[in-house]
C-alpha cells in the first residue's frame, strides 16, 4: 500500500523546474546588468537560473568543467579554448569599450590610439588583455582600482565599458571624468552553455530575441543608446 501511494504522489505532483548555476565575471557593474537580462531570458526558457560570481580568470573555466552549467557575458570564439561550451548565438549585448580619461585625447584611430599612452585595464578580460598586449599598461583587479589608479596619474587612460555605473558616477563629479569617444571597438557578448545544455541553446536565442524585439533589453541595459 505504501509502495502504491508513494507512485501516485510521483505520478501527481509537478516536475520540479530545472535549475542551471551560471558563472559571472564578480566586481563588474557591466556583467551585473549582464545578470539581470540572463536572468530574464532563462526564466522564458523556462528555467531558473542562479548565478555564481567568480573572477573572470575562472568564470569560463568553470563553465568548461562542469562546475558550473555556463558562462555569462563572453566574447565570441571562447569555445575554441573551452571546447565543452556551446555559444548561444544572440548576444546578449553589444559591449563597447571606451577610453576614459580626466584629458581630452583623441581615440578616433580605436585601439591604437592608445599605443602614445600608458592605460589601466581589468585583470582576466581576454579581448582587452589581448587589443593591448604591447601598450604601457597597468593591469588592475576590478573598475574601481581602475579609476583610483586614473585619479592618482598612475595612467592617462582606463578602458572600461562606456556604460559602466562606476565611470557614470566618475563622470558627475568634480573634477568630472571623460569619456572619449568614439568606442574603441564594438563587441558582441554571448551567453555559453555546457554541451550537456546543448537542447536550451535554441531557447534562449530565442528568449534574447524577444526580449530586444520587445524593448526589455533597452529597459534593462540601455541597448540602443
Amino acid at each position: 500500500m505504501k509502495v502504491l501511494i508513494a507512485l501516485c504522489l510521483i505520478l501527481v505532483l509537478p516536475a520540479r523546474a530545472e535549475e542551471l548555476q551560471l558563472s559571472a565575471i564578480s566586481r563588474s557593474t557591466t556583467h551585473a546588468d549582464l545578470w539581470k537580462a540572463a536572468e530574464v531570458a532563462f526564466q522564458r526558457a523556462g528555467v531558473t537560473a542562479v548565478v555564481r560570481e567568480v573572477s573572470p580568470e575562472r568564470s569560463a573555466v568553470l563553465a568548461n568543467e562542469g562546475t558550473t552549467d555556463g558562462d555569462v557575458g563572453r566574447s565570441s570564439g571562447l569555445e575554441k579554448s573551452f571546447p565543452n561550451l556551446i555559444q548561444v548565438p544572440e548576444p546578449i549585448y553589444q559591449y563597447a569599450p571606451s577610453a576614459f580619461a580626466y584629458k581630452h585625447y583623441d581615440v578616433a584611430g580605436g585601439w591604437e590610439s592608445l599605443r602614445s599612452h600608458t592605460i589601466c585595464i581589468r585583470r582576466g578580460l581576454r579581448q582587452t588583455d589581448q587589443r593591448t598586449k604591447d601598450m604601457a599598461r597597468q593591469v588592475l583587479a576590478d573598475e574601481a582600482a581602475m579609476l583610483r589608479m586614473l585619479a592618482a596619474g598612475g595612467c592617462e587612460i582606463a578602458v572600461m565599458e562606456r556604460n559602466n555605473a562606476l565611470a557614470r558616477a566618475a563622470m558627475m563629479a568634480d573634477p568630472p571624468l571623460l569619456r572619449l569617444t568614439p568606442p574603441l571597438e564594438i563587441m558582441p557578448l554571448y551567453i555559453y552553455l555546457h554541451k550537456t545544455h546543448a537542447a536550451l541553446v535554441p531557447k534562449v536565442a530565442a528568449a534574447l530575441k524577444q526580449m530586444r524585439a520587445d524593448g526589455t533589453m533597452h529597459k534593462l541595459l540601455g541597448e540602443g543608446e
